[in-house]
């Protein structure tokens, strides 16, 4: 009897013990806390410019059919390669005030002139479209016999279509073309028809993305000819917010320039939208903080007068 007393008195000591050296479960982090990292203050590299805002629409295709997914990730795919190039700040289409469908012409494209008109108090510069044409299948291979070797190939042709939202002209109306391709050996089955292939999702999403990747190259070279500008979003006393930050490539320490909105010239045979006469300048602020997801805080280094919506622009 002793020594079971003994024992007890023992694992009793012990499991305290135990429990005093555990941590409590209130001392540890929570695990929806959010997880605190250093932000690079640096912006852009020496050699690198500000970043334009693009628009990139929901992708269409001419013949609307069961591609809903590919285009998605067609889209996907292009924004990701548009970021890479690190020119562009791809603008969330629900940023977008309005449902974009609703500016859909007969066709079965975008009005890119009314949307255009739309994205410049957004501070974006540009706006695209994507477009799947047509999508084609070929397949070669045996005809007869218990082993067949079977090669498909499957082709796409698709637009793209980029706008500048300062002066609403077409920038890029091109086609691009490309294939995906597979082989395969089957047993006993008979061999796939050109239906078929056109409703393979691997060889549809492969082709449509490859056409579609051939724009990325030619919509930086285009995009660089436009000139960057950001607006006043508010104004406090000696503080002015402007609607791109180190997203965009604003750098503390930066001097803007700022001036009012300048007047929309239109032709006068045609009627057509021209663009806008440089403004009055103001003068200029200082960058010296950033706020918000892509937002920038400068105070007055020269000038006076501004006003929300005035245009700014690196000095």
């Amino acid at each position: 009897m002793y020594c079971l007393r003994v024992i007890a008195s023992l694992l009793f000591a012990l499991s305290l013990g135990c429990s005093l050296l555990a941590p409590s479960r209130q001392q540890r982090p929570s695990a929806r806390a959010p997880e605190v990292r250093d932000v690079p203050m640096q912006a852009r590299g020496p050699e690198a410019g500000l970043r334009q805002r693009i628009l990139v629409l929901p992708f269409l295709e001419e013949k609307v059919g069961s591609n809903a997914r590919v285009l998605d990730q067609a889209r996907n795919s292009v924004v990701r390669g548009l970021l890479r190039t690190g020119q562009f700040v791809v603008v969330d289409e629900n940023d977008f005030p309005e449902d974009p469908k609703k500016y859909l012409t007969p066709e079965g494209d975008y009005d890119l002139t009314a949307i255009s008109k739309k994205l410049l108090p957004m501070g974006i510069s540009a706006v695209l479209e994507g477009k799947i044409m047509q999508i084609r299948a070929q397949k070669a291979g045996d005809s007869v016999g218990i082993f067949r070797k079977v090669k498909a190939m499957v082709t796409s042709s698709v637009r793209l279509r980029l706008y500048s939202a300062g002066n609403s002209r077409e920038m890029i109306n091109e086609q691009y073309k490309a294939s995906a391709n597979s082989e395969a050996t089957q047993v006993m089955k008979r061999s796939y028809s050109e239906a078929d292939l056109v409703r393979n999702p691997s060889l549809v999403r492969n082709s449509v993305t490859k056409a579609f990747m051939m724009g990325i190259p030619g919509i930086g070279r285009s995009v660089q000819k436009l000139k960057w500008e950001g607006r006043v979003a508010l104004l406090t006393g000696e503080k002015v917010y402007i609607n791109a930050g180190r997203i965009s490539g604003i750098q503390i320490g930066d001097i803007l320039k700022v001036s009012e909105d300048g007047q929309e010239i239109f032709d006068p045979e045609t009627g057509a939208f021209i663009g806008k006469a440089p403004g009055r300048m103001k003068g200029t602020v200082e960058i010296v903080s950033y706020f918000g997801k892509d937002g920038a805080i400068g105070i007055i280094h020269s000038g006076s007068g501004f006003e929300e919506n005035d245009i700014v622009e690196i000095y």
